[in-house]
Formats: structure tokens, sequence, C-alpha cells
């Protein structure tokens, strides 16, 4: 009689533990991506590198700002924007999910290149949504690449490479 029992007691514990949510069983962010990422090019009317980062901590906490700097130089003069929020694993393999908390940038009819983020203006920030962020490590783990394409039907975004940085 026992025999007749445990067994459909074991059927039906090992289907409801097969059911889990894919997102439960996966790590809440994938390590390759953590680290600071930069995208550099110089603007020949300003004399100035423009910097594009992304920094992933190990805490789940994400920074992606515009930034300003003497060409060929590590400080920072002043941000355009500055970003910040947490992370965790998509669905996906190459996916993340960002949960915006705080977006600062230039105050609108800005006179200034660059500020502080003293004087950045507060934007909007949509309350409990998340936004995914397609990408690929590249280069043995040296590039964080951000694929374009056409967003809204009309509107091309180009491809995006970042550099490691630490």
């Amino acid at each position: 009689m026992e025999k007749y029992f445990t067994l459909p007691v074991l059927l039906i514990l090992s289907i409801f533990s097969s059911c889990q949510n894919e997102e439960d069983t996966l790590p809440p962010f994938p390590s390759t991506v953590l680290g600071t990422w930069e995208m550099v090019g110089f603007n020949d009317y300003l004399k100035l590198d423009y910097v594009t980062s992304f920094q992933f901590d190990a805490d789940g906490t994400y920074t992606y700002s515009s930034t300003l700097r003497e060409k060929d130089s590590d400080l920072d003069l002043g941000f355009n924007f500055l970003e910040t929020g947490t992370f965790r694993a998509g669905s996906e393999k190459n996916l993340i999910r960002l949960a915006r908390t705080d977006f600062l940038h230039k105050p609108y009819g800005a006179e200034k290149q660059f500020y502080a983020k003293e004087e950045l203006d507060k934007g909007f920030v949509e309350p409990n949504s998340e936004y995914p962020l397609r990408f690929e490590i590249r280069d043995n783990g040296n590039t964080f690449f951000i694929p374009g394409g056409i967003v809204g039907g009309d509107v091309i975004v180009p491809d995006k490479l970042f550099d490691r940085r630490k």
C-alpha cells in the first residue's frame, strides 16, 4: 500500500519542481558584464573627448553616463547625463534588464557644454519599469557590444562598442 502512495506523490512533486519560471533559475546578473566600459570619441569643434560609459557593479547596480574630458585624459570635466539603477539577468543569455532609479541631464537651453553632477536637472523616471539591453562580450572579454537596429519603424540606431576600462 505504501508503494502505491509514494509513487504518485513523487510523480506530482517532480512535475511541480520542473515547472519553475526560467527567470527564477537565472543568476542575478551575468558576471561577464561587471566592470567599467567606455566608448570614447573626439569632438573636433570642442577639442574634447566625449565619453559614454557603463559601470556594472557586483551589488547589481549600474551607472550609465556621458561626460567630456581633455583629449587622452582620464579626468571627467563634467556630465551631459547620468543614469543610475539596478540590473539583473534577462530570460536570454545575452540580455540584461535595467531598472532606472535616477536620471539626471543637462538643463534645457543649457549654456555650458558640461555640468557638475549637482547642476544637472532631475529627469522623469517611470516607476517599477525595466527595459532590456541586448549585448555581446567580444575580444576575449574586452569589448561590450550593443547591437543597433531600427527603432519605432523609422529610426536607425548604430551599433555601440565599449572597451573594458577596469
